[in-house]
């Protein structure tokens, strides 16, 4: 038998299914993915290569394992079903990635932009959100790099391929990441890949979706040819953020990196700070450092929360829900009220939202979950009211002290001093 299968290649499933080979779709280092009929529908096959595996035996167990324990997210482009094998090599059937999703390195290159950086931000929730599902679930990914998404530029869906490397966290399976993805310690092979690991990885790909450059390639990643020993360094022993603010040895360059340069200065200061901890050369070192996936979705949605359109067009970053001046067209930004939460707020204007991460503890399958919404009525636009879509009642004070029960779907209207309690946090509506 060939390496490459032929179309019509028939192949039998642990599931008793045939999956018929149509035609090959692309191919890697692993192996080569075809586009297969699986029991009438359309869907992907991952065959691989003969001899890559240092244990294909107990490469194919964690396989069937994860294919028994399902997906953690609608995010993964998990394995549905895993071939028998043949000739001394197997194969696994997967989603097929629609169109219209593009891989982060589109991004990086700037050959494909964002909507909205709104967007950008909600693909950056639905990958750290999966993330955490993953982790929760005792599961490692272990091989976390910018080939492994596909994003919708035009509404941030996000699907996460090549789950074959996944398995229980802590566990060696031969893996130990992709260039210029792995953390230090994996660089450093002080360490095999883990959910910690994968915490660092995840922070690389999301500062590259918002900065459309890699953290750690600054002025030390310009030499004419990086040697291994180079890249042990830029990436291992001596690894520098582009924006550590008190060692500027790995700076950005004024015209290289001029992408950095833009959008850094942009970012609100939280944003900032949570990437200056990430890669801290405390957390560059000492794994346990690195933020966790709910403190990244906490400040995410406060950051999707804090960006207003102007009637231009432009999208505008503003602080503490207050009104502004857009930069493209100089015209003020009319905020009429802000929720309050307990350590910052947020515009309150039509479709702003609430959502449960926002509220203390919650289960990191509730985390992105709308629980209220600001609306505007039909007949009049100017008249603002926040939601309950949540499906309990919220105990709501007026600035009398009146106290009154929204139950769900009921509407409190933005006026200011009404403050509303739900779960653990007290949310103040104040005029501006």
């Amino acid at each position: 038998m060939s390496e490459e299968l032929k179309n019509g290649f028939k192949v039998r499933t642990i599931d008793g299914r045939i999956a018929n080979v149509q035609k090959r779709l692309g191919g890697g280092g692993q192996g080569d993915v075809y586009l297969v009929d699986y029991n009438n529908t359309p869907m992907a096959l991952k065959w691989y290569k003969k001899g890559v595996m240092n244990n294909p035996q107990a490469f194919y167990e964690n396989l069937v394992d994860n294919k028994e324990h399902g997906a953690p997210s609608a995010e993964f482009l998990w394995p549905v079903d895993v071939t028998e094998w043949i000739d001394g090599t197997f194969g696994y059937i997967m989603p097929l990635k629609p169109n219209g999703y593009y891989e982060v390195s589109d991004f990086m290159l700037t050959n494909v932009r964002f909507k909205s950086y709104k967007i950008a931000i909600d693909a950056a929730l639905k990958i750290v959100s999966a993330y955490r599902l993953l982790h929760n679930d005792g599961y490692s990914y272990q091989d976390l790099n910018d080939g492994n998404f596909f994003i919708n530029p035009q509404n941030g869906k996000v699907l996460i391929c090549d789950n074959d490397n996944v398995a229980p966290d802590k566990t060696e399976t031969g893996i130990i990441g992709k260039p210029r993805y792995m953390a230090p310690e994996i660089v450093m092979k002080n360490n095999m890949p883990n959910s910690l690991s994968d915490l660092f990885s995840m922070s690389v790909i999301l500062f590259i979706l918002f900065c459309m450059t890699h953290p750690l390639e600054g002025k030390r990643s310009l030499e004419p040819c990086l040697s291994p020993a180079l890249q042990e360094k830029l990436y291992g022993s001596e690894a520098l953020f582009i924006m550590d603010p008190t060692n500027r040895e790995n700076g950005p360059h004024p015209i290289v990196h001029k992408n950095v340069n833009i959008v850094w200065p942009c970012l609100p200061k939280y944003m900032q700070d949570l990437f200056l901890k990430a890669f801290s050369q405390k957390a560059l070192e000492n794994p346990n450092a690195r933020p966790k996936e709910l403190e990244w979705i906490q400040n995410l949605v406060r950051f999707r929360s804090e960006i207003v359109r102007c009637s231009c067009g432009n999208e505008v970053f503003t602080q503490d829900g207050k009104p502004c001046v857009c930069e493209k067209c100089h015209k003020k930004i009319n905020i009429p009220f802000r929720l309050e939460f307990s350590d910052y707020a947020i515009p309150g204007i039509s479709d702003s939202r609430i959502y449960r991460c926002q509220l203390g503890v919650c289960r990191a399958d509730e985390a992105l979950k709308p629980i209220g919404r600001v609306i505007a009525k039909k007949d009049n636009s100017g008249m603002l009211g926040v939601r309950n879509l949540s499906d309990k009642s919220w105990n709501a004070v007026t600035p009398s002290g009146k106290a009154k029960h929204v139950t769900p779907d009921e509407i409190i209207p933005l006026k200011d001093g009404i403050s509303f309690v739900i779960g653990d946090e007290k949310i103040c509506i104040k005029s501006n």
